[in-house]
């Protein structure tokens, strides 16, 4: 008899054993999450200190690099126009001939016509090469306009 009360006893203290773990692991999870905070997240528009369109060229422009800079130039200043007047938007024009953008042409690699973000974004700087996609959609107002203004968008 005695035995069997040793086993019921056993029983019950290692459900207690059970119940009392699961609950100290539930307390825990909770009490984690609960008092996890997530990072303070700025507003967009606060993080991004500044967003340079650079757009570069040679002397002699072709009517897609035409294109380029008058489509450029209008969806910054109709859809940024905001941006443009306090400066979080720019826009440079740079002759990769000129000797005097010699080493900026140099630091992007632009030795003829090329479209560049140059995001200045909490204390870093991002260069995006829009060059070929700039070329590719050119001929097509519509699609320009609308997808460069998603671009920077997603920048902001």
């Amino acid at each position: 008899m005695i035995r069997t009360s040793q086993r019921k006893n056993n029983n019950t203290t290692m459900k207690h054993l059970i119940h009392l773990s699961a609950l100290a692991l539930g307390l825990l999870f909770t009490a984690c999450s609960t008092n996890a905070q997530e990072p303070a997240k700025a507003t967009s528009a606060a993080a991004v200190t500044r967003i340079d369109v650079i757009q570069f060229h040679s002397a002699h422009r072709c009517e897609t690099c035409l294109n380029i800079e008058a489509l450029t130039k209008e969806v910054l200043n109709t859809g940024f126009a905001a941006q443009m007047k306090d400066g979080t938007f720019t826009f440079r024009l740079v002759n990769v001939e000129d000797g005097a953008n010699e080493k900026l042409a140099e630091e992007f690699g632009a030795y003829g016509t090329a479209l560049f973000l140059h995001i200045h974004k909490n204390g870093t700087d991002e260069k995006i090469d829009l060059t070929e996609w700039a070329f590719m959609n050119a001929s097509d107002a519509d699609t320009f306009k609308t997808e460069l203004t998603q671009k920077l968008r997603s920048k902001l």
